[in-house]
């Protein structure tokens, strides 16, 4: 009996255990610690919290960001920088600056100016006669024994033909930095007007002579001062205006008769012996005097010259060329305008030309069974040293130092040089254009290699050209044999000089061709 009671009461025990065991699990599983609290993202909330943005805009925004140029400072002007350097013309694309573009104006003016004067000293005199607008009769059939180009500056020192195109634009902008910064017109019409008033050119003609050593009378009274360009003359005087020109008084001892009385006398004079010609045809010499005025404080220099900004001016603050503005302009002269603007501007646009002396020299080294075609070829070849830039590329656009711009500035080629000229295939052509108006059909090193006859080394005669191809490709002229074995050449060189050069080298190389005979 005790028993059965014992057992109900454990089994009631029990069930109510059970009752609290799952009384408690639930209430557990309802519970949740801060421990147990999952993390909110941030991030998410507020990238929610944003307006959704369509990504494809949102891209095209961000490209149009960054393409989009900052827009430059206005520049302010400075009395101790080239103002036009920093700025640029409506719609240019900051690429070349107005600075640049003044100073390839004006680079075009050098070059024109020397070939000009280069170019009358390869004529014969009566074409130089022609170009000058002076009387040529006289001087028909007349060769130059020497011409002589001589450089000098305002205070009659010679130099070396130099370029004062740096000087010009700092005075001008000494002055536009009072008159007018901005104003790239009026400052090229003030460069190009100062320009033209510093170069200036005095040719002369000598007396006929003969190889004897006799003496006429001096042919034609050449002008003191003809203009800066032969080109800017009055065009030369027709046939018909020549022959009654050539009835004139033209010089000294040339007092030329009617045609008419001349026929006259002829018909009363008996007959007599003819008297003997000189073989000699006469020559006569030319001398050219080109004068470059520099940034000097004499009554000669630049300061001088400068008619606009002589004056004070006080509607715009221009107290005239003082010696403070003066400082000024000769101290910006003074910069390095390469490294502070990037304008590379040569003071000398030639280098080391050959004397007539000197050219002489070599001309008589060749041989007296020479043809008049190679001999024209090397004096011409001879003359051109020194007075052509070397440029990697350069071809010649035609016969001549005129219209070939050589010394102007242009782009940079492989090695940086921006001086417009010719590379050495392009010499080459030029020099058969130019002396004997042969132009090659091709104006490449490769192509050199195949035109003419090959000949051997021990052939070579002046003219011939020596070459190899490749890489290293590089041709010459050859000019004559030195006694250890060598050659002498001539030679546009970028090894050098960076121009046209007379150089002793073995030039033992492959190709080796004759292109007239």
């Amino acid at each position: 009996m005790k028993l059965g009671k014992t057992v109900k009461i454990q089994m009631s025990a029990a069930m109510i255990m059970a009752l609290l065991g799952g009384l408690l699990c639930k209430y557990s599983q309802s519970y949740i610690s801060a421990y147990d609290k999952p993390m909110i993202d941030t991030t998410e909330l507020m990238a929610s919290a944003l307006p959704k943005v369509n990504t494809n805009d949102e891209k095209a925004r961000s490209d149009a960001e960054e393409e989009q140029p900052e827009t430059p400072a206005p520049y302010a002007p400075s009395l101790t920088a080239f103002n036009l350097a920093f700025l640029y013309g409506e719609g240019d694309s900051q690429e070349k600056s107005l600075g640049e573009e003044a100073a390839e104006t004006l680079s075009r003016k050098d070059s024109a100016w020397l070939a000009s004067i280069y170019q009358v000293g390869d004529e014969s005199p009566e074409k130089v006669a022609k170009k000058l607008n002076i009387p040529d009769a006289p001087l028909k059939g007349l060769s130059f024994q020497k011409v002589n180009i001589s450089f000098y500056n305002e205070a009659g020192k010679q130099i070396s033909p130099q370029s004062n195109i740096q000087e010009i634009m700092s005075l001008a902008n000494t002055y536009f930095y009072y008159a007018a910064p901005n104003d790239y017109d009026a400052f090229l019409s003030y460069a190009n007007q100062l320009w033209e008033s510093s170069h200036t050119v005095q040719y002369s003609i000598s007396d006929i002579y003969y190889c004897d050593g006799s003496l006429e009378g001096n042919t034609v009274p050449l002008p003191e001062t003809v203009p800066a360009t032969p080109s800017e003359a009055q065009p030369a005087v027709s046939e018909a205006e020549e022959e009654t020109e050539a009835s004139k008084e033209i010089g000294p001892g040339f007092a030329l008769k009617e045609k008419e009385t001349a026929s006259t006398e002829a018909e009363t004079i008996e007959e007599t012996e003819a008297p003997k010609q000189n073989p000699c045809p006469g020559h006569v010499d030319l001398h050219i005097k080109a004068v470059i005025t520099g940034l000097s404080d004499s009554k000669k220099g630049l300061f001088s010259l400068d008619t606009l900004g002589s004056e004070k001016n006080d509607s715009i603050q221009w107290p005239g060329w003082t010696e403070e503005t003066k400082k000024y302009a000769a101290s910006l002269a003074e910069q390095d305008w390469a490294e502070a603007y990037g304008l590379t501007l040569t003071p000398t646009f030639i280098s080391n030309p050959l004397s007539y002396e000197e050219i002489q020299n070599y001309m008589d080294r060749l041989p007296d069974t020479l043809s008049q075609s190679r001999t024209k070829l090397i004096y011409y070849a001879l003359s051109s040293v020194g007075r052509v830039p070397y440029y990697w590329g350069g071809k010649p656009a035609c016969a001549g130092y005129e219209r070939n711009n050589f010394g102007a500035l242009a782009e940079p080629d492989e090695k940086g040089r921006t001086l417009k000229g010719l590379d050495c295939s392009g010499w080459i052509s030029w020099i058969y254009w130019s002396a004997i108006q042969k132009r090659l059909s091709s104006e490449s090193t490769s192509g050199l290699a195949s035109l003419g006859t090959p000949i051997k080394r021990e052939d070579l005669q002046p003219g011939d050209i020596i070459l190899k191809t490749g890489d290293e490709g590089h041709v010459v002229m050859f000019l004559c044999w030195e006694s250890d074995g060598n050659m002498t050449v001539i030679h546009e060189s970028s090894a050098l000089v960076d121009n046209v050069t007379v150089t002793k080298m073995s030039a033992n190389w492959p190709y080796i061709r004759k292109l007239i005979d």
